[in-house]
């Protein structure tokens, strides 16, 4: 029941979010922003998740889980309510700067507790399923959104023709957070693991979370990788448009963008079912490593692309593997992170791809006059062919003797948690 329950207030909250991604850069125009200026102003949405990334995952791993997400979802009603009523561009910088905030705390905050409780309740064994089911949730409720997003301004202006253009979009999106808060506040229930755990400073936290990142090579591998994943989309999702634009033969098929913007949430919401159904009994390690070599293989035929039917189809496929590396991704990472510090360590992880987005942004900018969209898209799959290289040999390599002697530490503490939350329960 806790799991379907969960499950549907994911799917809210996604699709919450996935209302205003075809519309936010045309609403910050509408509500006073310049073509020239928009980059500045989505910035301070970026650099604001960059910052608070960390300390909100840390803060949810004091503090608690259920604490942490319901302030999220009102600091998102905050956002929505600036931006609705404000006008010009020092409140739009004030509204992007919460909505980096709302971005960084609720980022690993839920997916911590839904992952948590389905270790306690189904094992530890069924980490890709829980892992399958986040990833497919979020991606459907994503997409869903963007559907609905892309069609309100149009509601809007017929029925609704008193209020801005984008408006309606953050009307819908302001009653849908008071009822996933809501549900969040009367339904979400802290397992007894959290309930009963010895409270530990910020300091020695920080110092635990640390030392599991530090000494462990697994932990370091996949963050490498998420690196060079933020690399890739900084090139991938800027250009795509214009990369697009330029292949078509005329203006007939601007219809098209909204239409692939769908598409790519559905590949990656194919990709993670089509990995628990074909590779979940494999070895996570090996199919991940294969995994991103395709992704990479794919990439390149994608930038090498001039027709534009193939290249929606290539596009569309980097999105359906990327969807599938997914799973196993998680489930290295999760696997390796004892329960007290999964928020911090998804939190960095989190942190580490926008890092990675950030240093992508900051070399294609420098390099988009000296080469084409194609040519950067090459750069970046030769980025992560290199870390394929680089992560390879200690992916794949036997535990160290530190980390197998972890990895038991992690699993006496789960099952100390299990059985106290049996003798309670009793």
């Amino acid at each position: 029941m806790r799991v379907k329950l969960y499950s549907f207030i994911l799917l809210l909250n996604s699709y919450i979010t996935g209302l205003l991604v075809p519309v936010l850069s045309l609403l910050l125009i509408d509500k006073g922003a310049t073509l020239s200026g928009l980059s500045a102003v989505i910035g301070v949405y970026s650099f604001t998740v960059i910052v608070s990334e960390l300390p909100s995952g840390i803060m949810a791993d004091l503090i608690g889980r259920k604490k942490t997400f319901c302030l999220s979802l009102v600091i998102s009603l905050i956002f929505s309510v600036v931006i609705l009523l404000g006008n010009g561009v020092v409140a739009l910088y004030l509204g992007m700067f919460i909505y980096g905030l709302n971005r960084a705390i609720s980022s690993g905050s839920f997916e911590a507790l839904f992952i948590d409780s389905y270790i306690n309740e189904f094992g530890k064994d069924k980490l890709h399923a829980v892992t399958t089911r986040i990833n497919v949730i979020d991606a459907l409720g994503l997409s869903a959104g963007a559907l609905t997003g892309g069609y309100l301004p149009e509601i809007s202006s017929i029925y609704f023709s008193s209020i801005g253009t984008y408006d309606l979009s953050l009307i819908v999106r302001i009653i849908l957070t008071i009822i996933v808060l809501i549900f969040a506040m009367v339904y979400i229930k802290e397992t007894a693991v959290y309930e009963n755990k010895k409270q530990v400073t910020l300091i020695e936290h920080i110092k635990s979370s640390s030392n599991i990142v530090i000494e462990n090579k697994n932990i370091i591998c996949i963050f490498i990788s998420v690196f060079s994943t933020g690399f890739l989309f900084s090139s991938l999702e800027t250009y795509w448009q214009p990369h697009f634009i330029s292949l078509m033969p005329d203006n007939s098929a601007m219809f098209l963008l909204g239409i692939i913007a769908f598409m790519y949430f559905a590949a990656a919401m194919a990709g993670n079912l089509l990995y628990s159904r074909i590779f979940s009994k494999h070895n996570p390690k090996s199919i991940y490593l294969l995994l991103r070599s395709i992704l990479a293989v794919v990439l390149i035929i994608t930038a090498l692309q001039t027709n534009m039917i193939l290249f929606i189809i290539f596009y569309t496929l980097i999105y359906l593997i990327f969807g599938m590396a997914n799973i196993p991704e998680s489930v290295i990472l999760n696997g390796e992170i004892p329960n007290e510090s999964r928020a911090s360590v998804l939190s960095l992880n989190s942190l580490i791809s926008q890092v990675g987005m950030l240093s992508g942004s900051f070399i294609n900018s420098a390099i988009i006059n000296h080469t084409t969209i194609s040519g950067l898209w090459l750069i970046a799959a030769c980025v992560i062919i290199a870390t394929i290289f680089i992560i390879h040999k200690k992916l794949m390599s036997p535990q160290t003797k530190s980390e197998a002697t972890l990895s038991e530490e992690i699993n006496q503490t789960e099952n100390e948690a299990i059985l106290s939350e049996e003798i309670n329960q009793y």
